[in-house]
């Protein structure tokens, strides 16, 4: 039995869904919900867990090459299979497009491959004893090799087509659904959607919210 959808209300806005342009917390809840990543915090927020890794990442003794391996149970929701090779070019076009984050990249990794179906390898140019933690940025999530292209300043803002326990049901100027994505390889959500409404001022937002037109009020 599921409750139905979740309507939150907001003053801020959802500048862009494209992960590898997206710096702003707004766009990050929405991307976060819509997306997984390798690895999440833990709900008490200092452990990180395995999302679409399956473990840890295995480093080498010099710090420099990391080793991960992946889950195989997971499709885009375009119905594209996620695998090693899709977080290659999801990862390559976070940095390649350069986006506003992507200095958070391309920097620190000089190379990222498939080493294997259900293998990712990432080699650094230096030790950087934090990049764990990094790897749980909403930005990283894997997109669909099949709905998004590499190339300088191709970012597709309007649209988002990866993984995550929601799929992108409308995303306008001052609306935004989700709907629950019912193929999702992990637990699926407890409501069938969520719809975000953008409010102008905090008085109509608050009055909203009074009168029982929406669920929960953010920001």
């Amino acid at each position: 039995e599921t409750i139905d959808r979740i309507r939150l209300g907001t003053t801020a806005k959802v500048v862009t869904l494209d992960p590898a342009d997206a710096y702003e917390l707004s766009s990050f809840i929405a991307i976060a919900n819509l997306g997984d990543r390798l690895y999440r915090y833990a709900s008490d927020a200092t452990e990180i867990v395995p999302q679409l890794a399956t473990s840890l990442p295995e480093v080498s003794d010099d710090g420099l090459t990391y080793r991960i391996p992946l889950r195989s149970d997971v499709v885009f929701h375009d119905g594209t299979p996620f695998d090693a090779e899709a977080m290659v070019f999801s990862l390559t076009r976070f940095m390649e497009n350069k986006g506003r984050p992507s200095f958070l990249l391309s920097d620190l990794v000089e190379s990222v491959a498939a080493t294997d179906d259900y293998e990712l390898t990432l080699r650094l140019n230096y030790p950087f004893a934090a990049f764990t933690a990094l790897l749980t940025f909403p930005g990283f999530c894997p997109v669909s090799p099949n709905a998004y292209n590499i190339g300088e300043g191709e970012f597709q803002p309007n649209q988002f087509v990866g993984t995550g326990p929601y799929i992108l049901k409308s995303y306008g100027t001052d609306a935004l659904q989700l709907d629950r994505f019912e193929d999702y390889w992990g637990e699926t959500p407890e409501n069938s959607g969520i719809d975000v409404q953008r409010f102008s001022s905090k008085a109509n937002l608050y009055n909203a919210f009074r009168t029982g037109s929406i669920d929960v009020a953010y920001q």
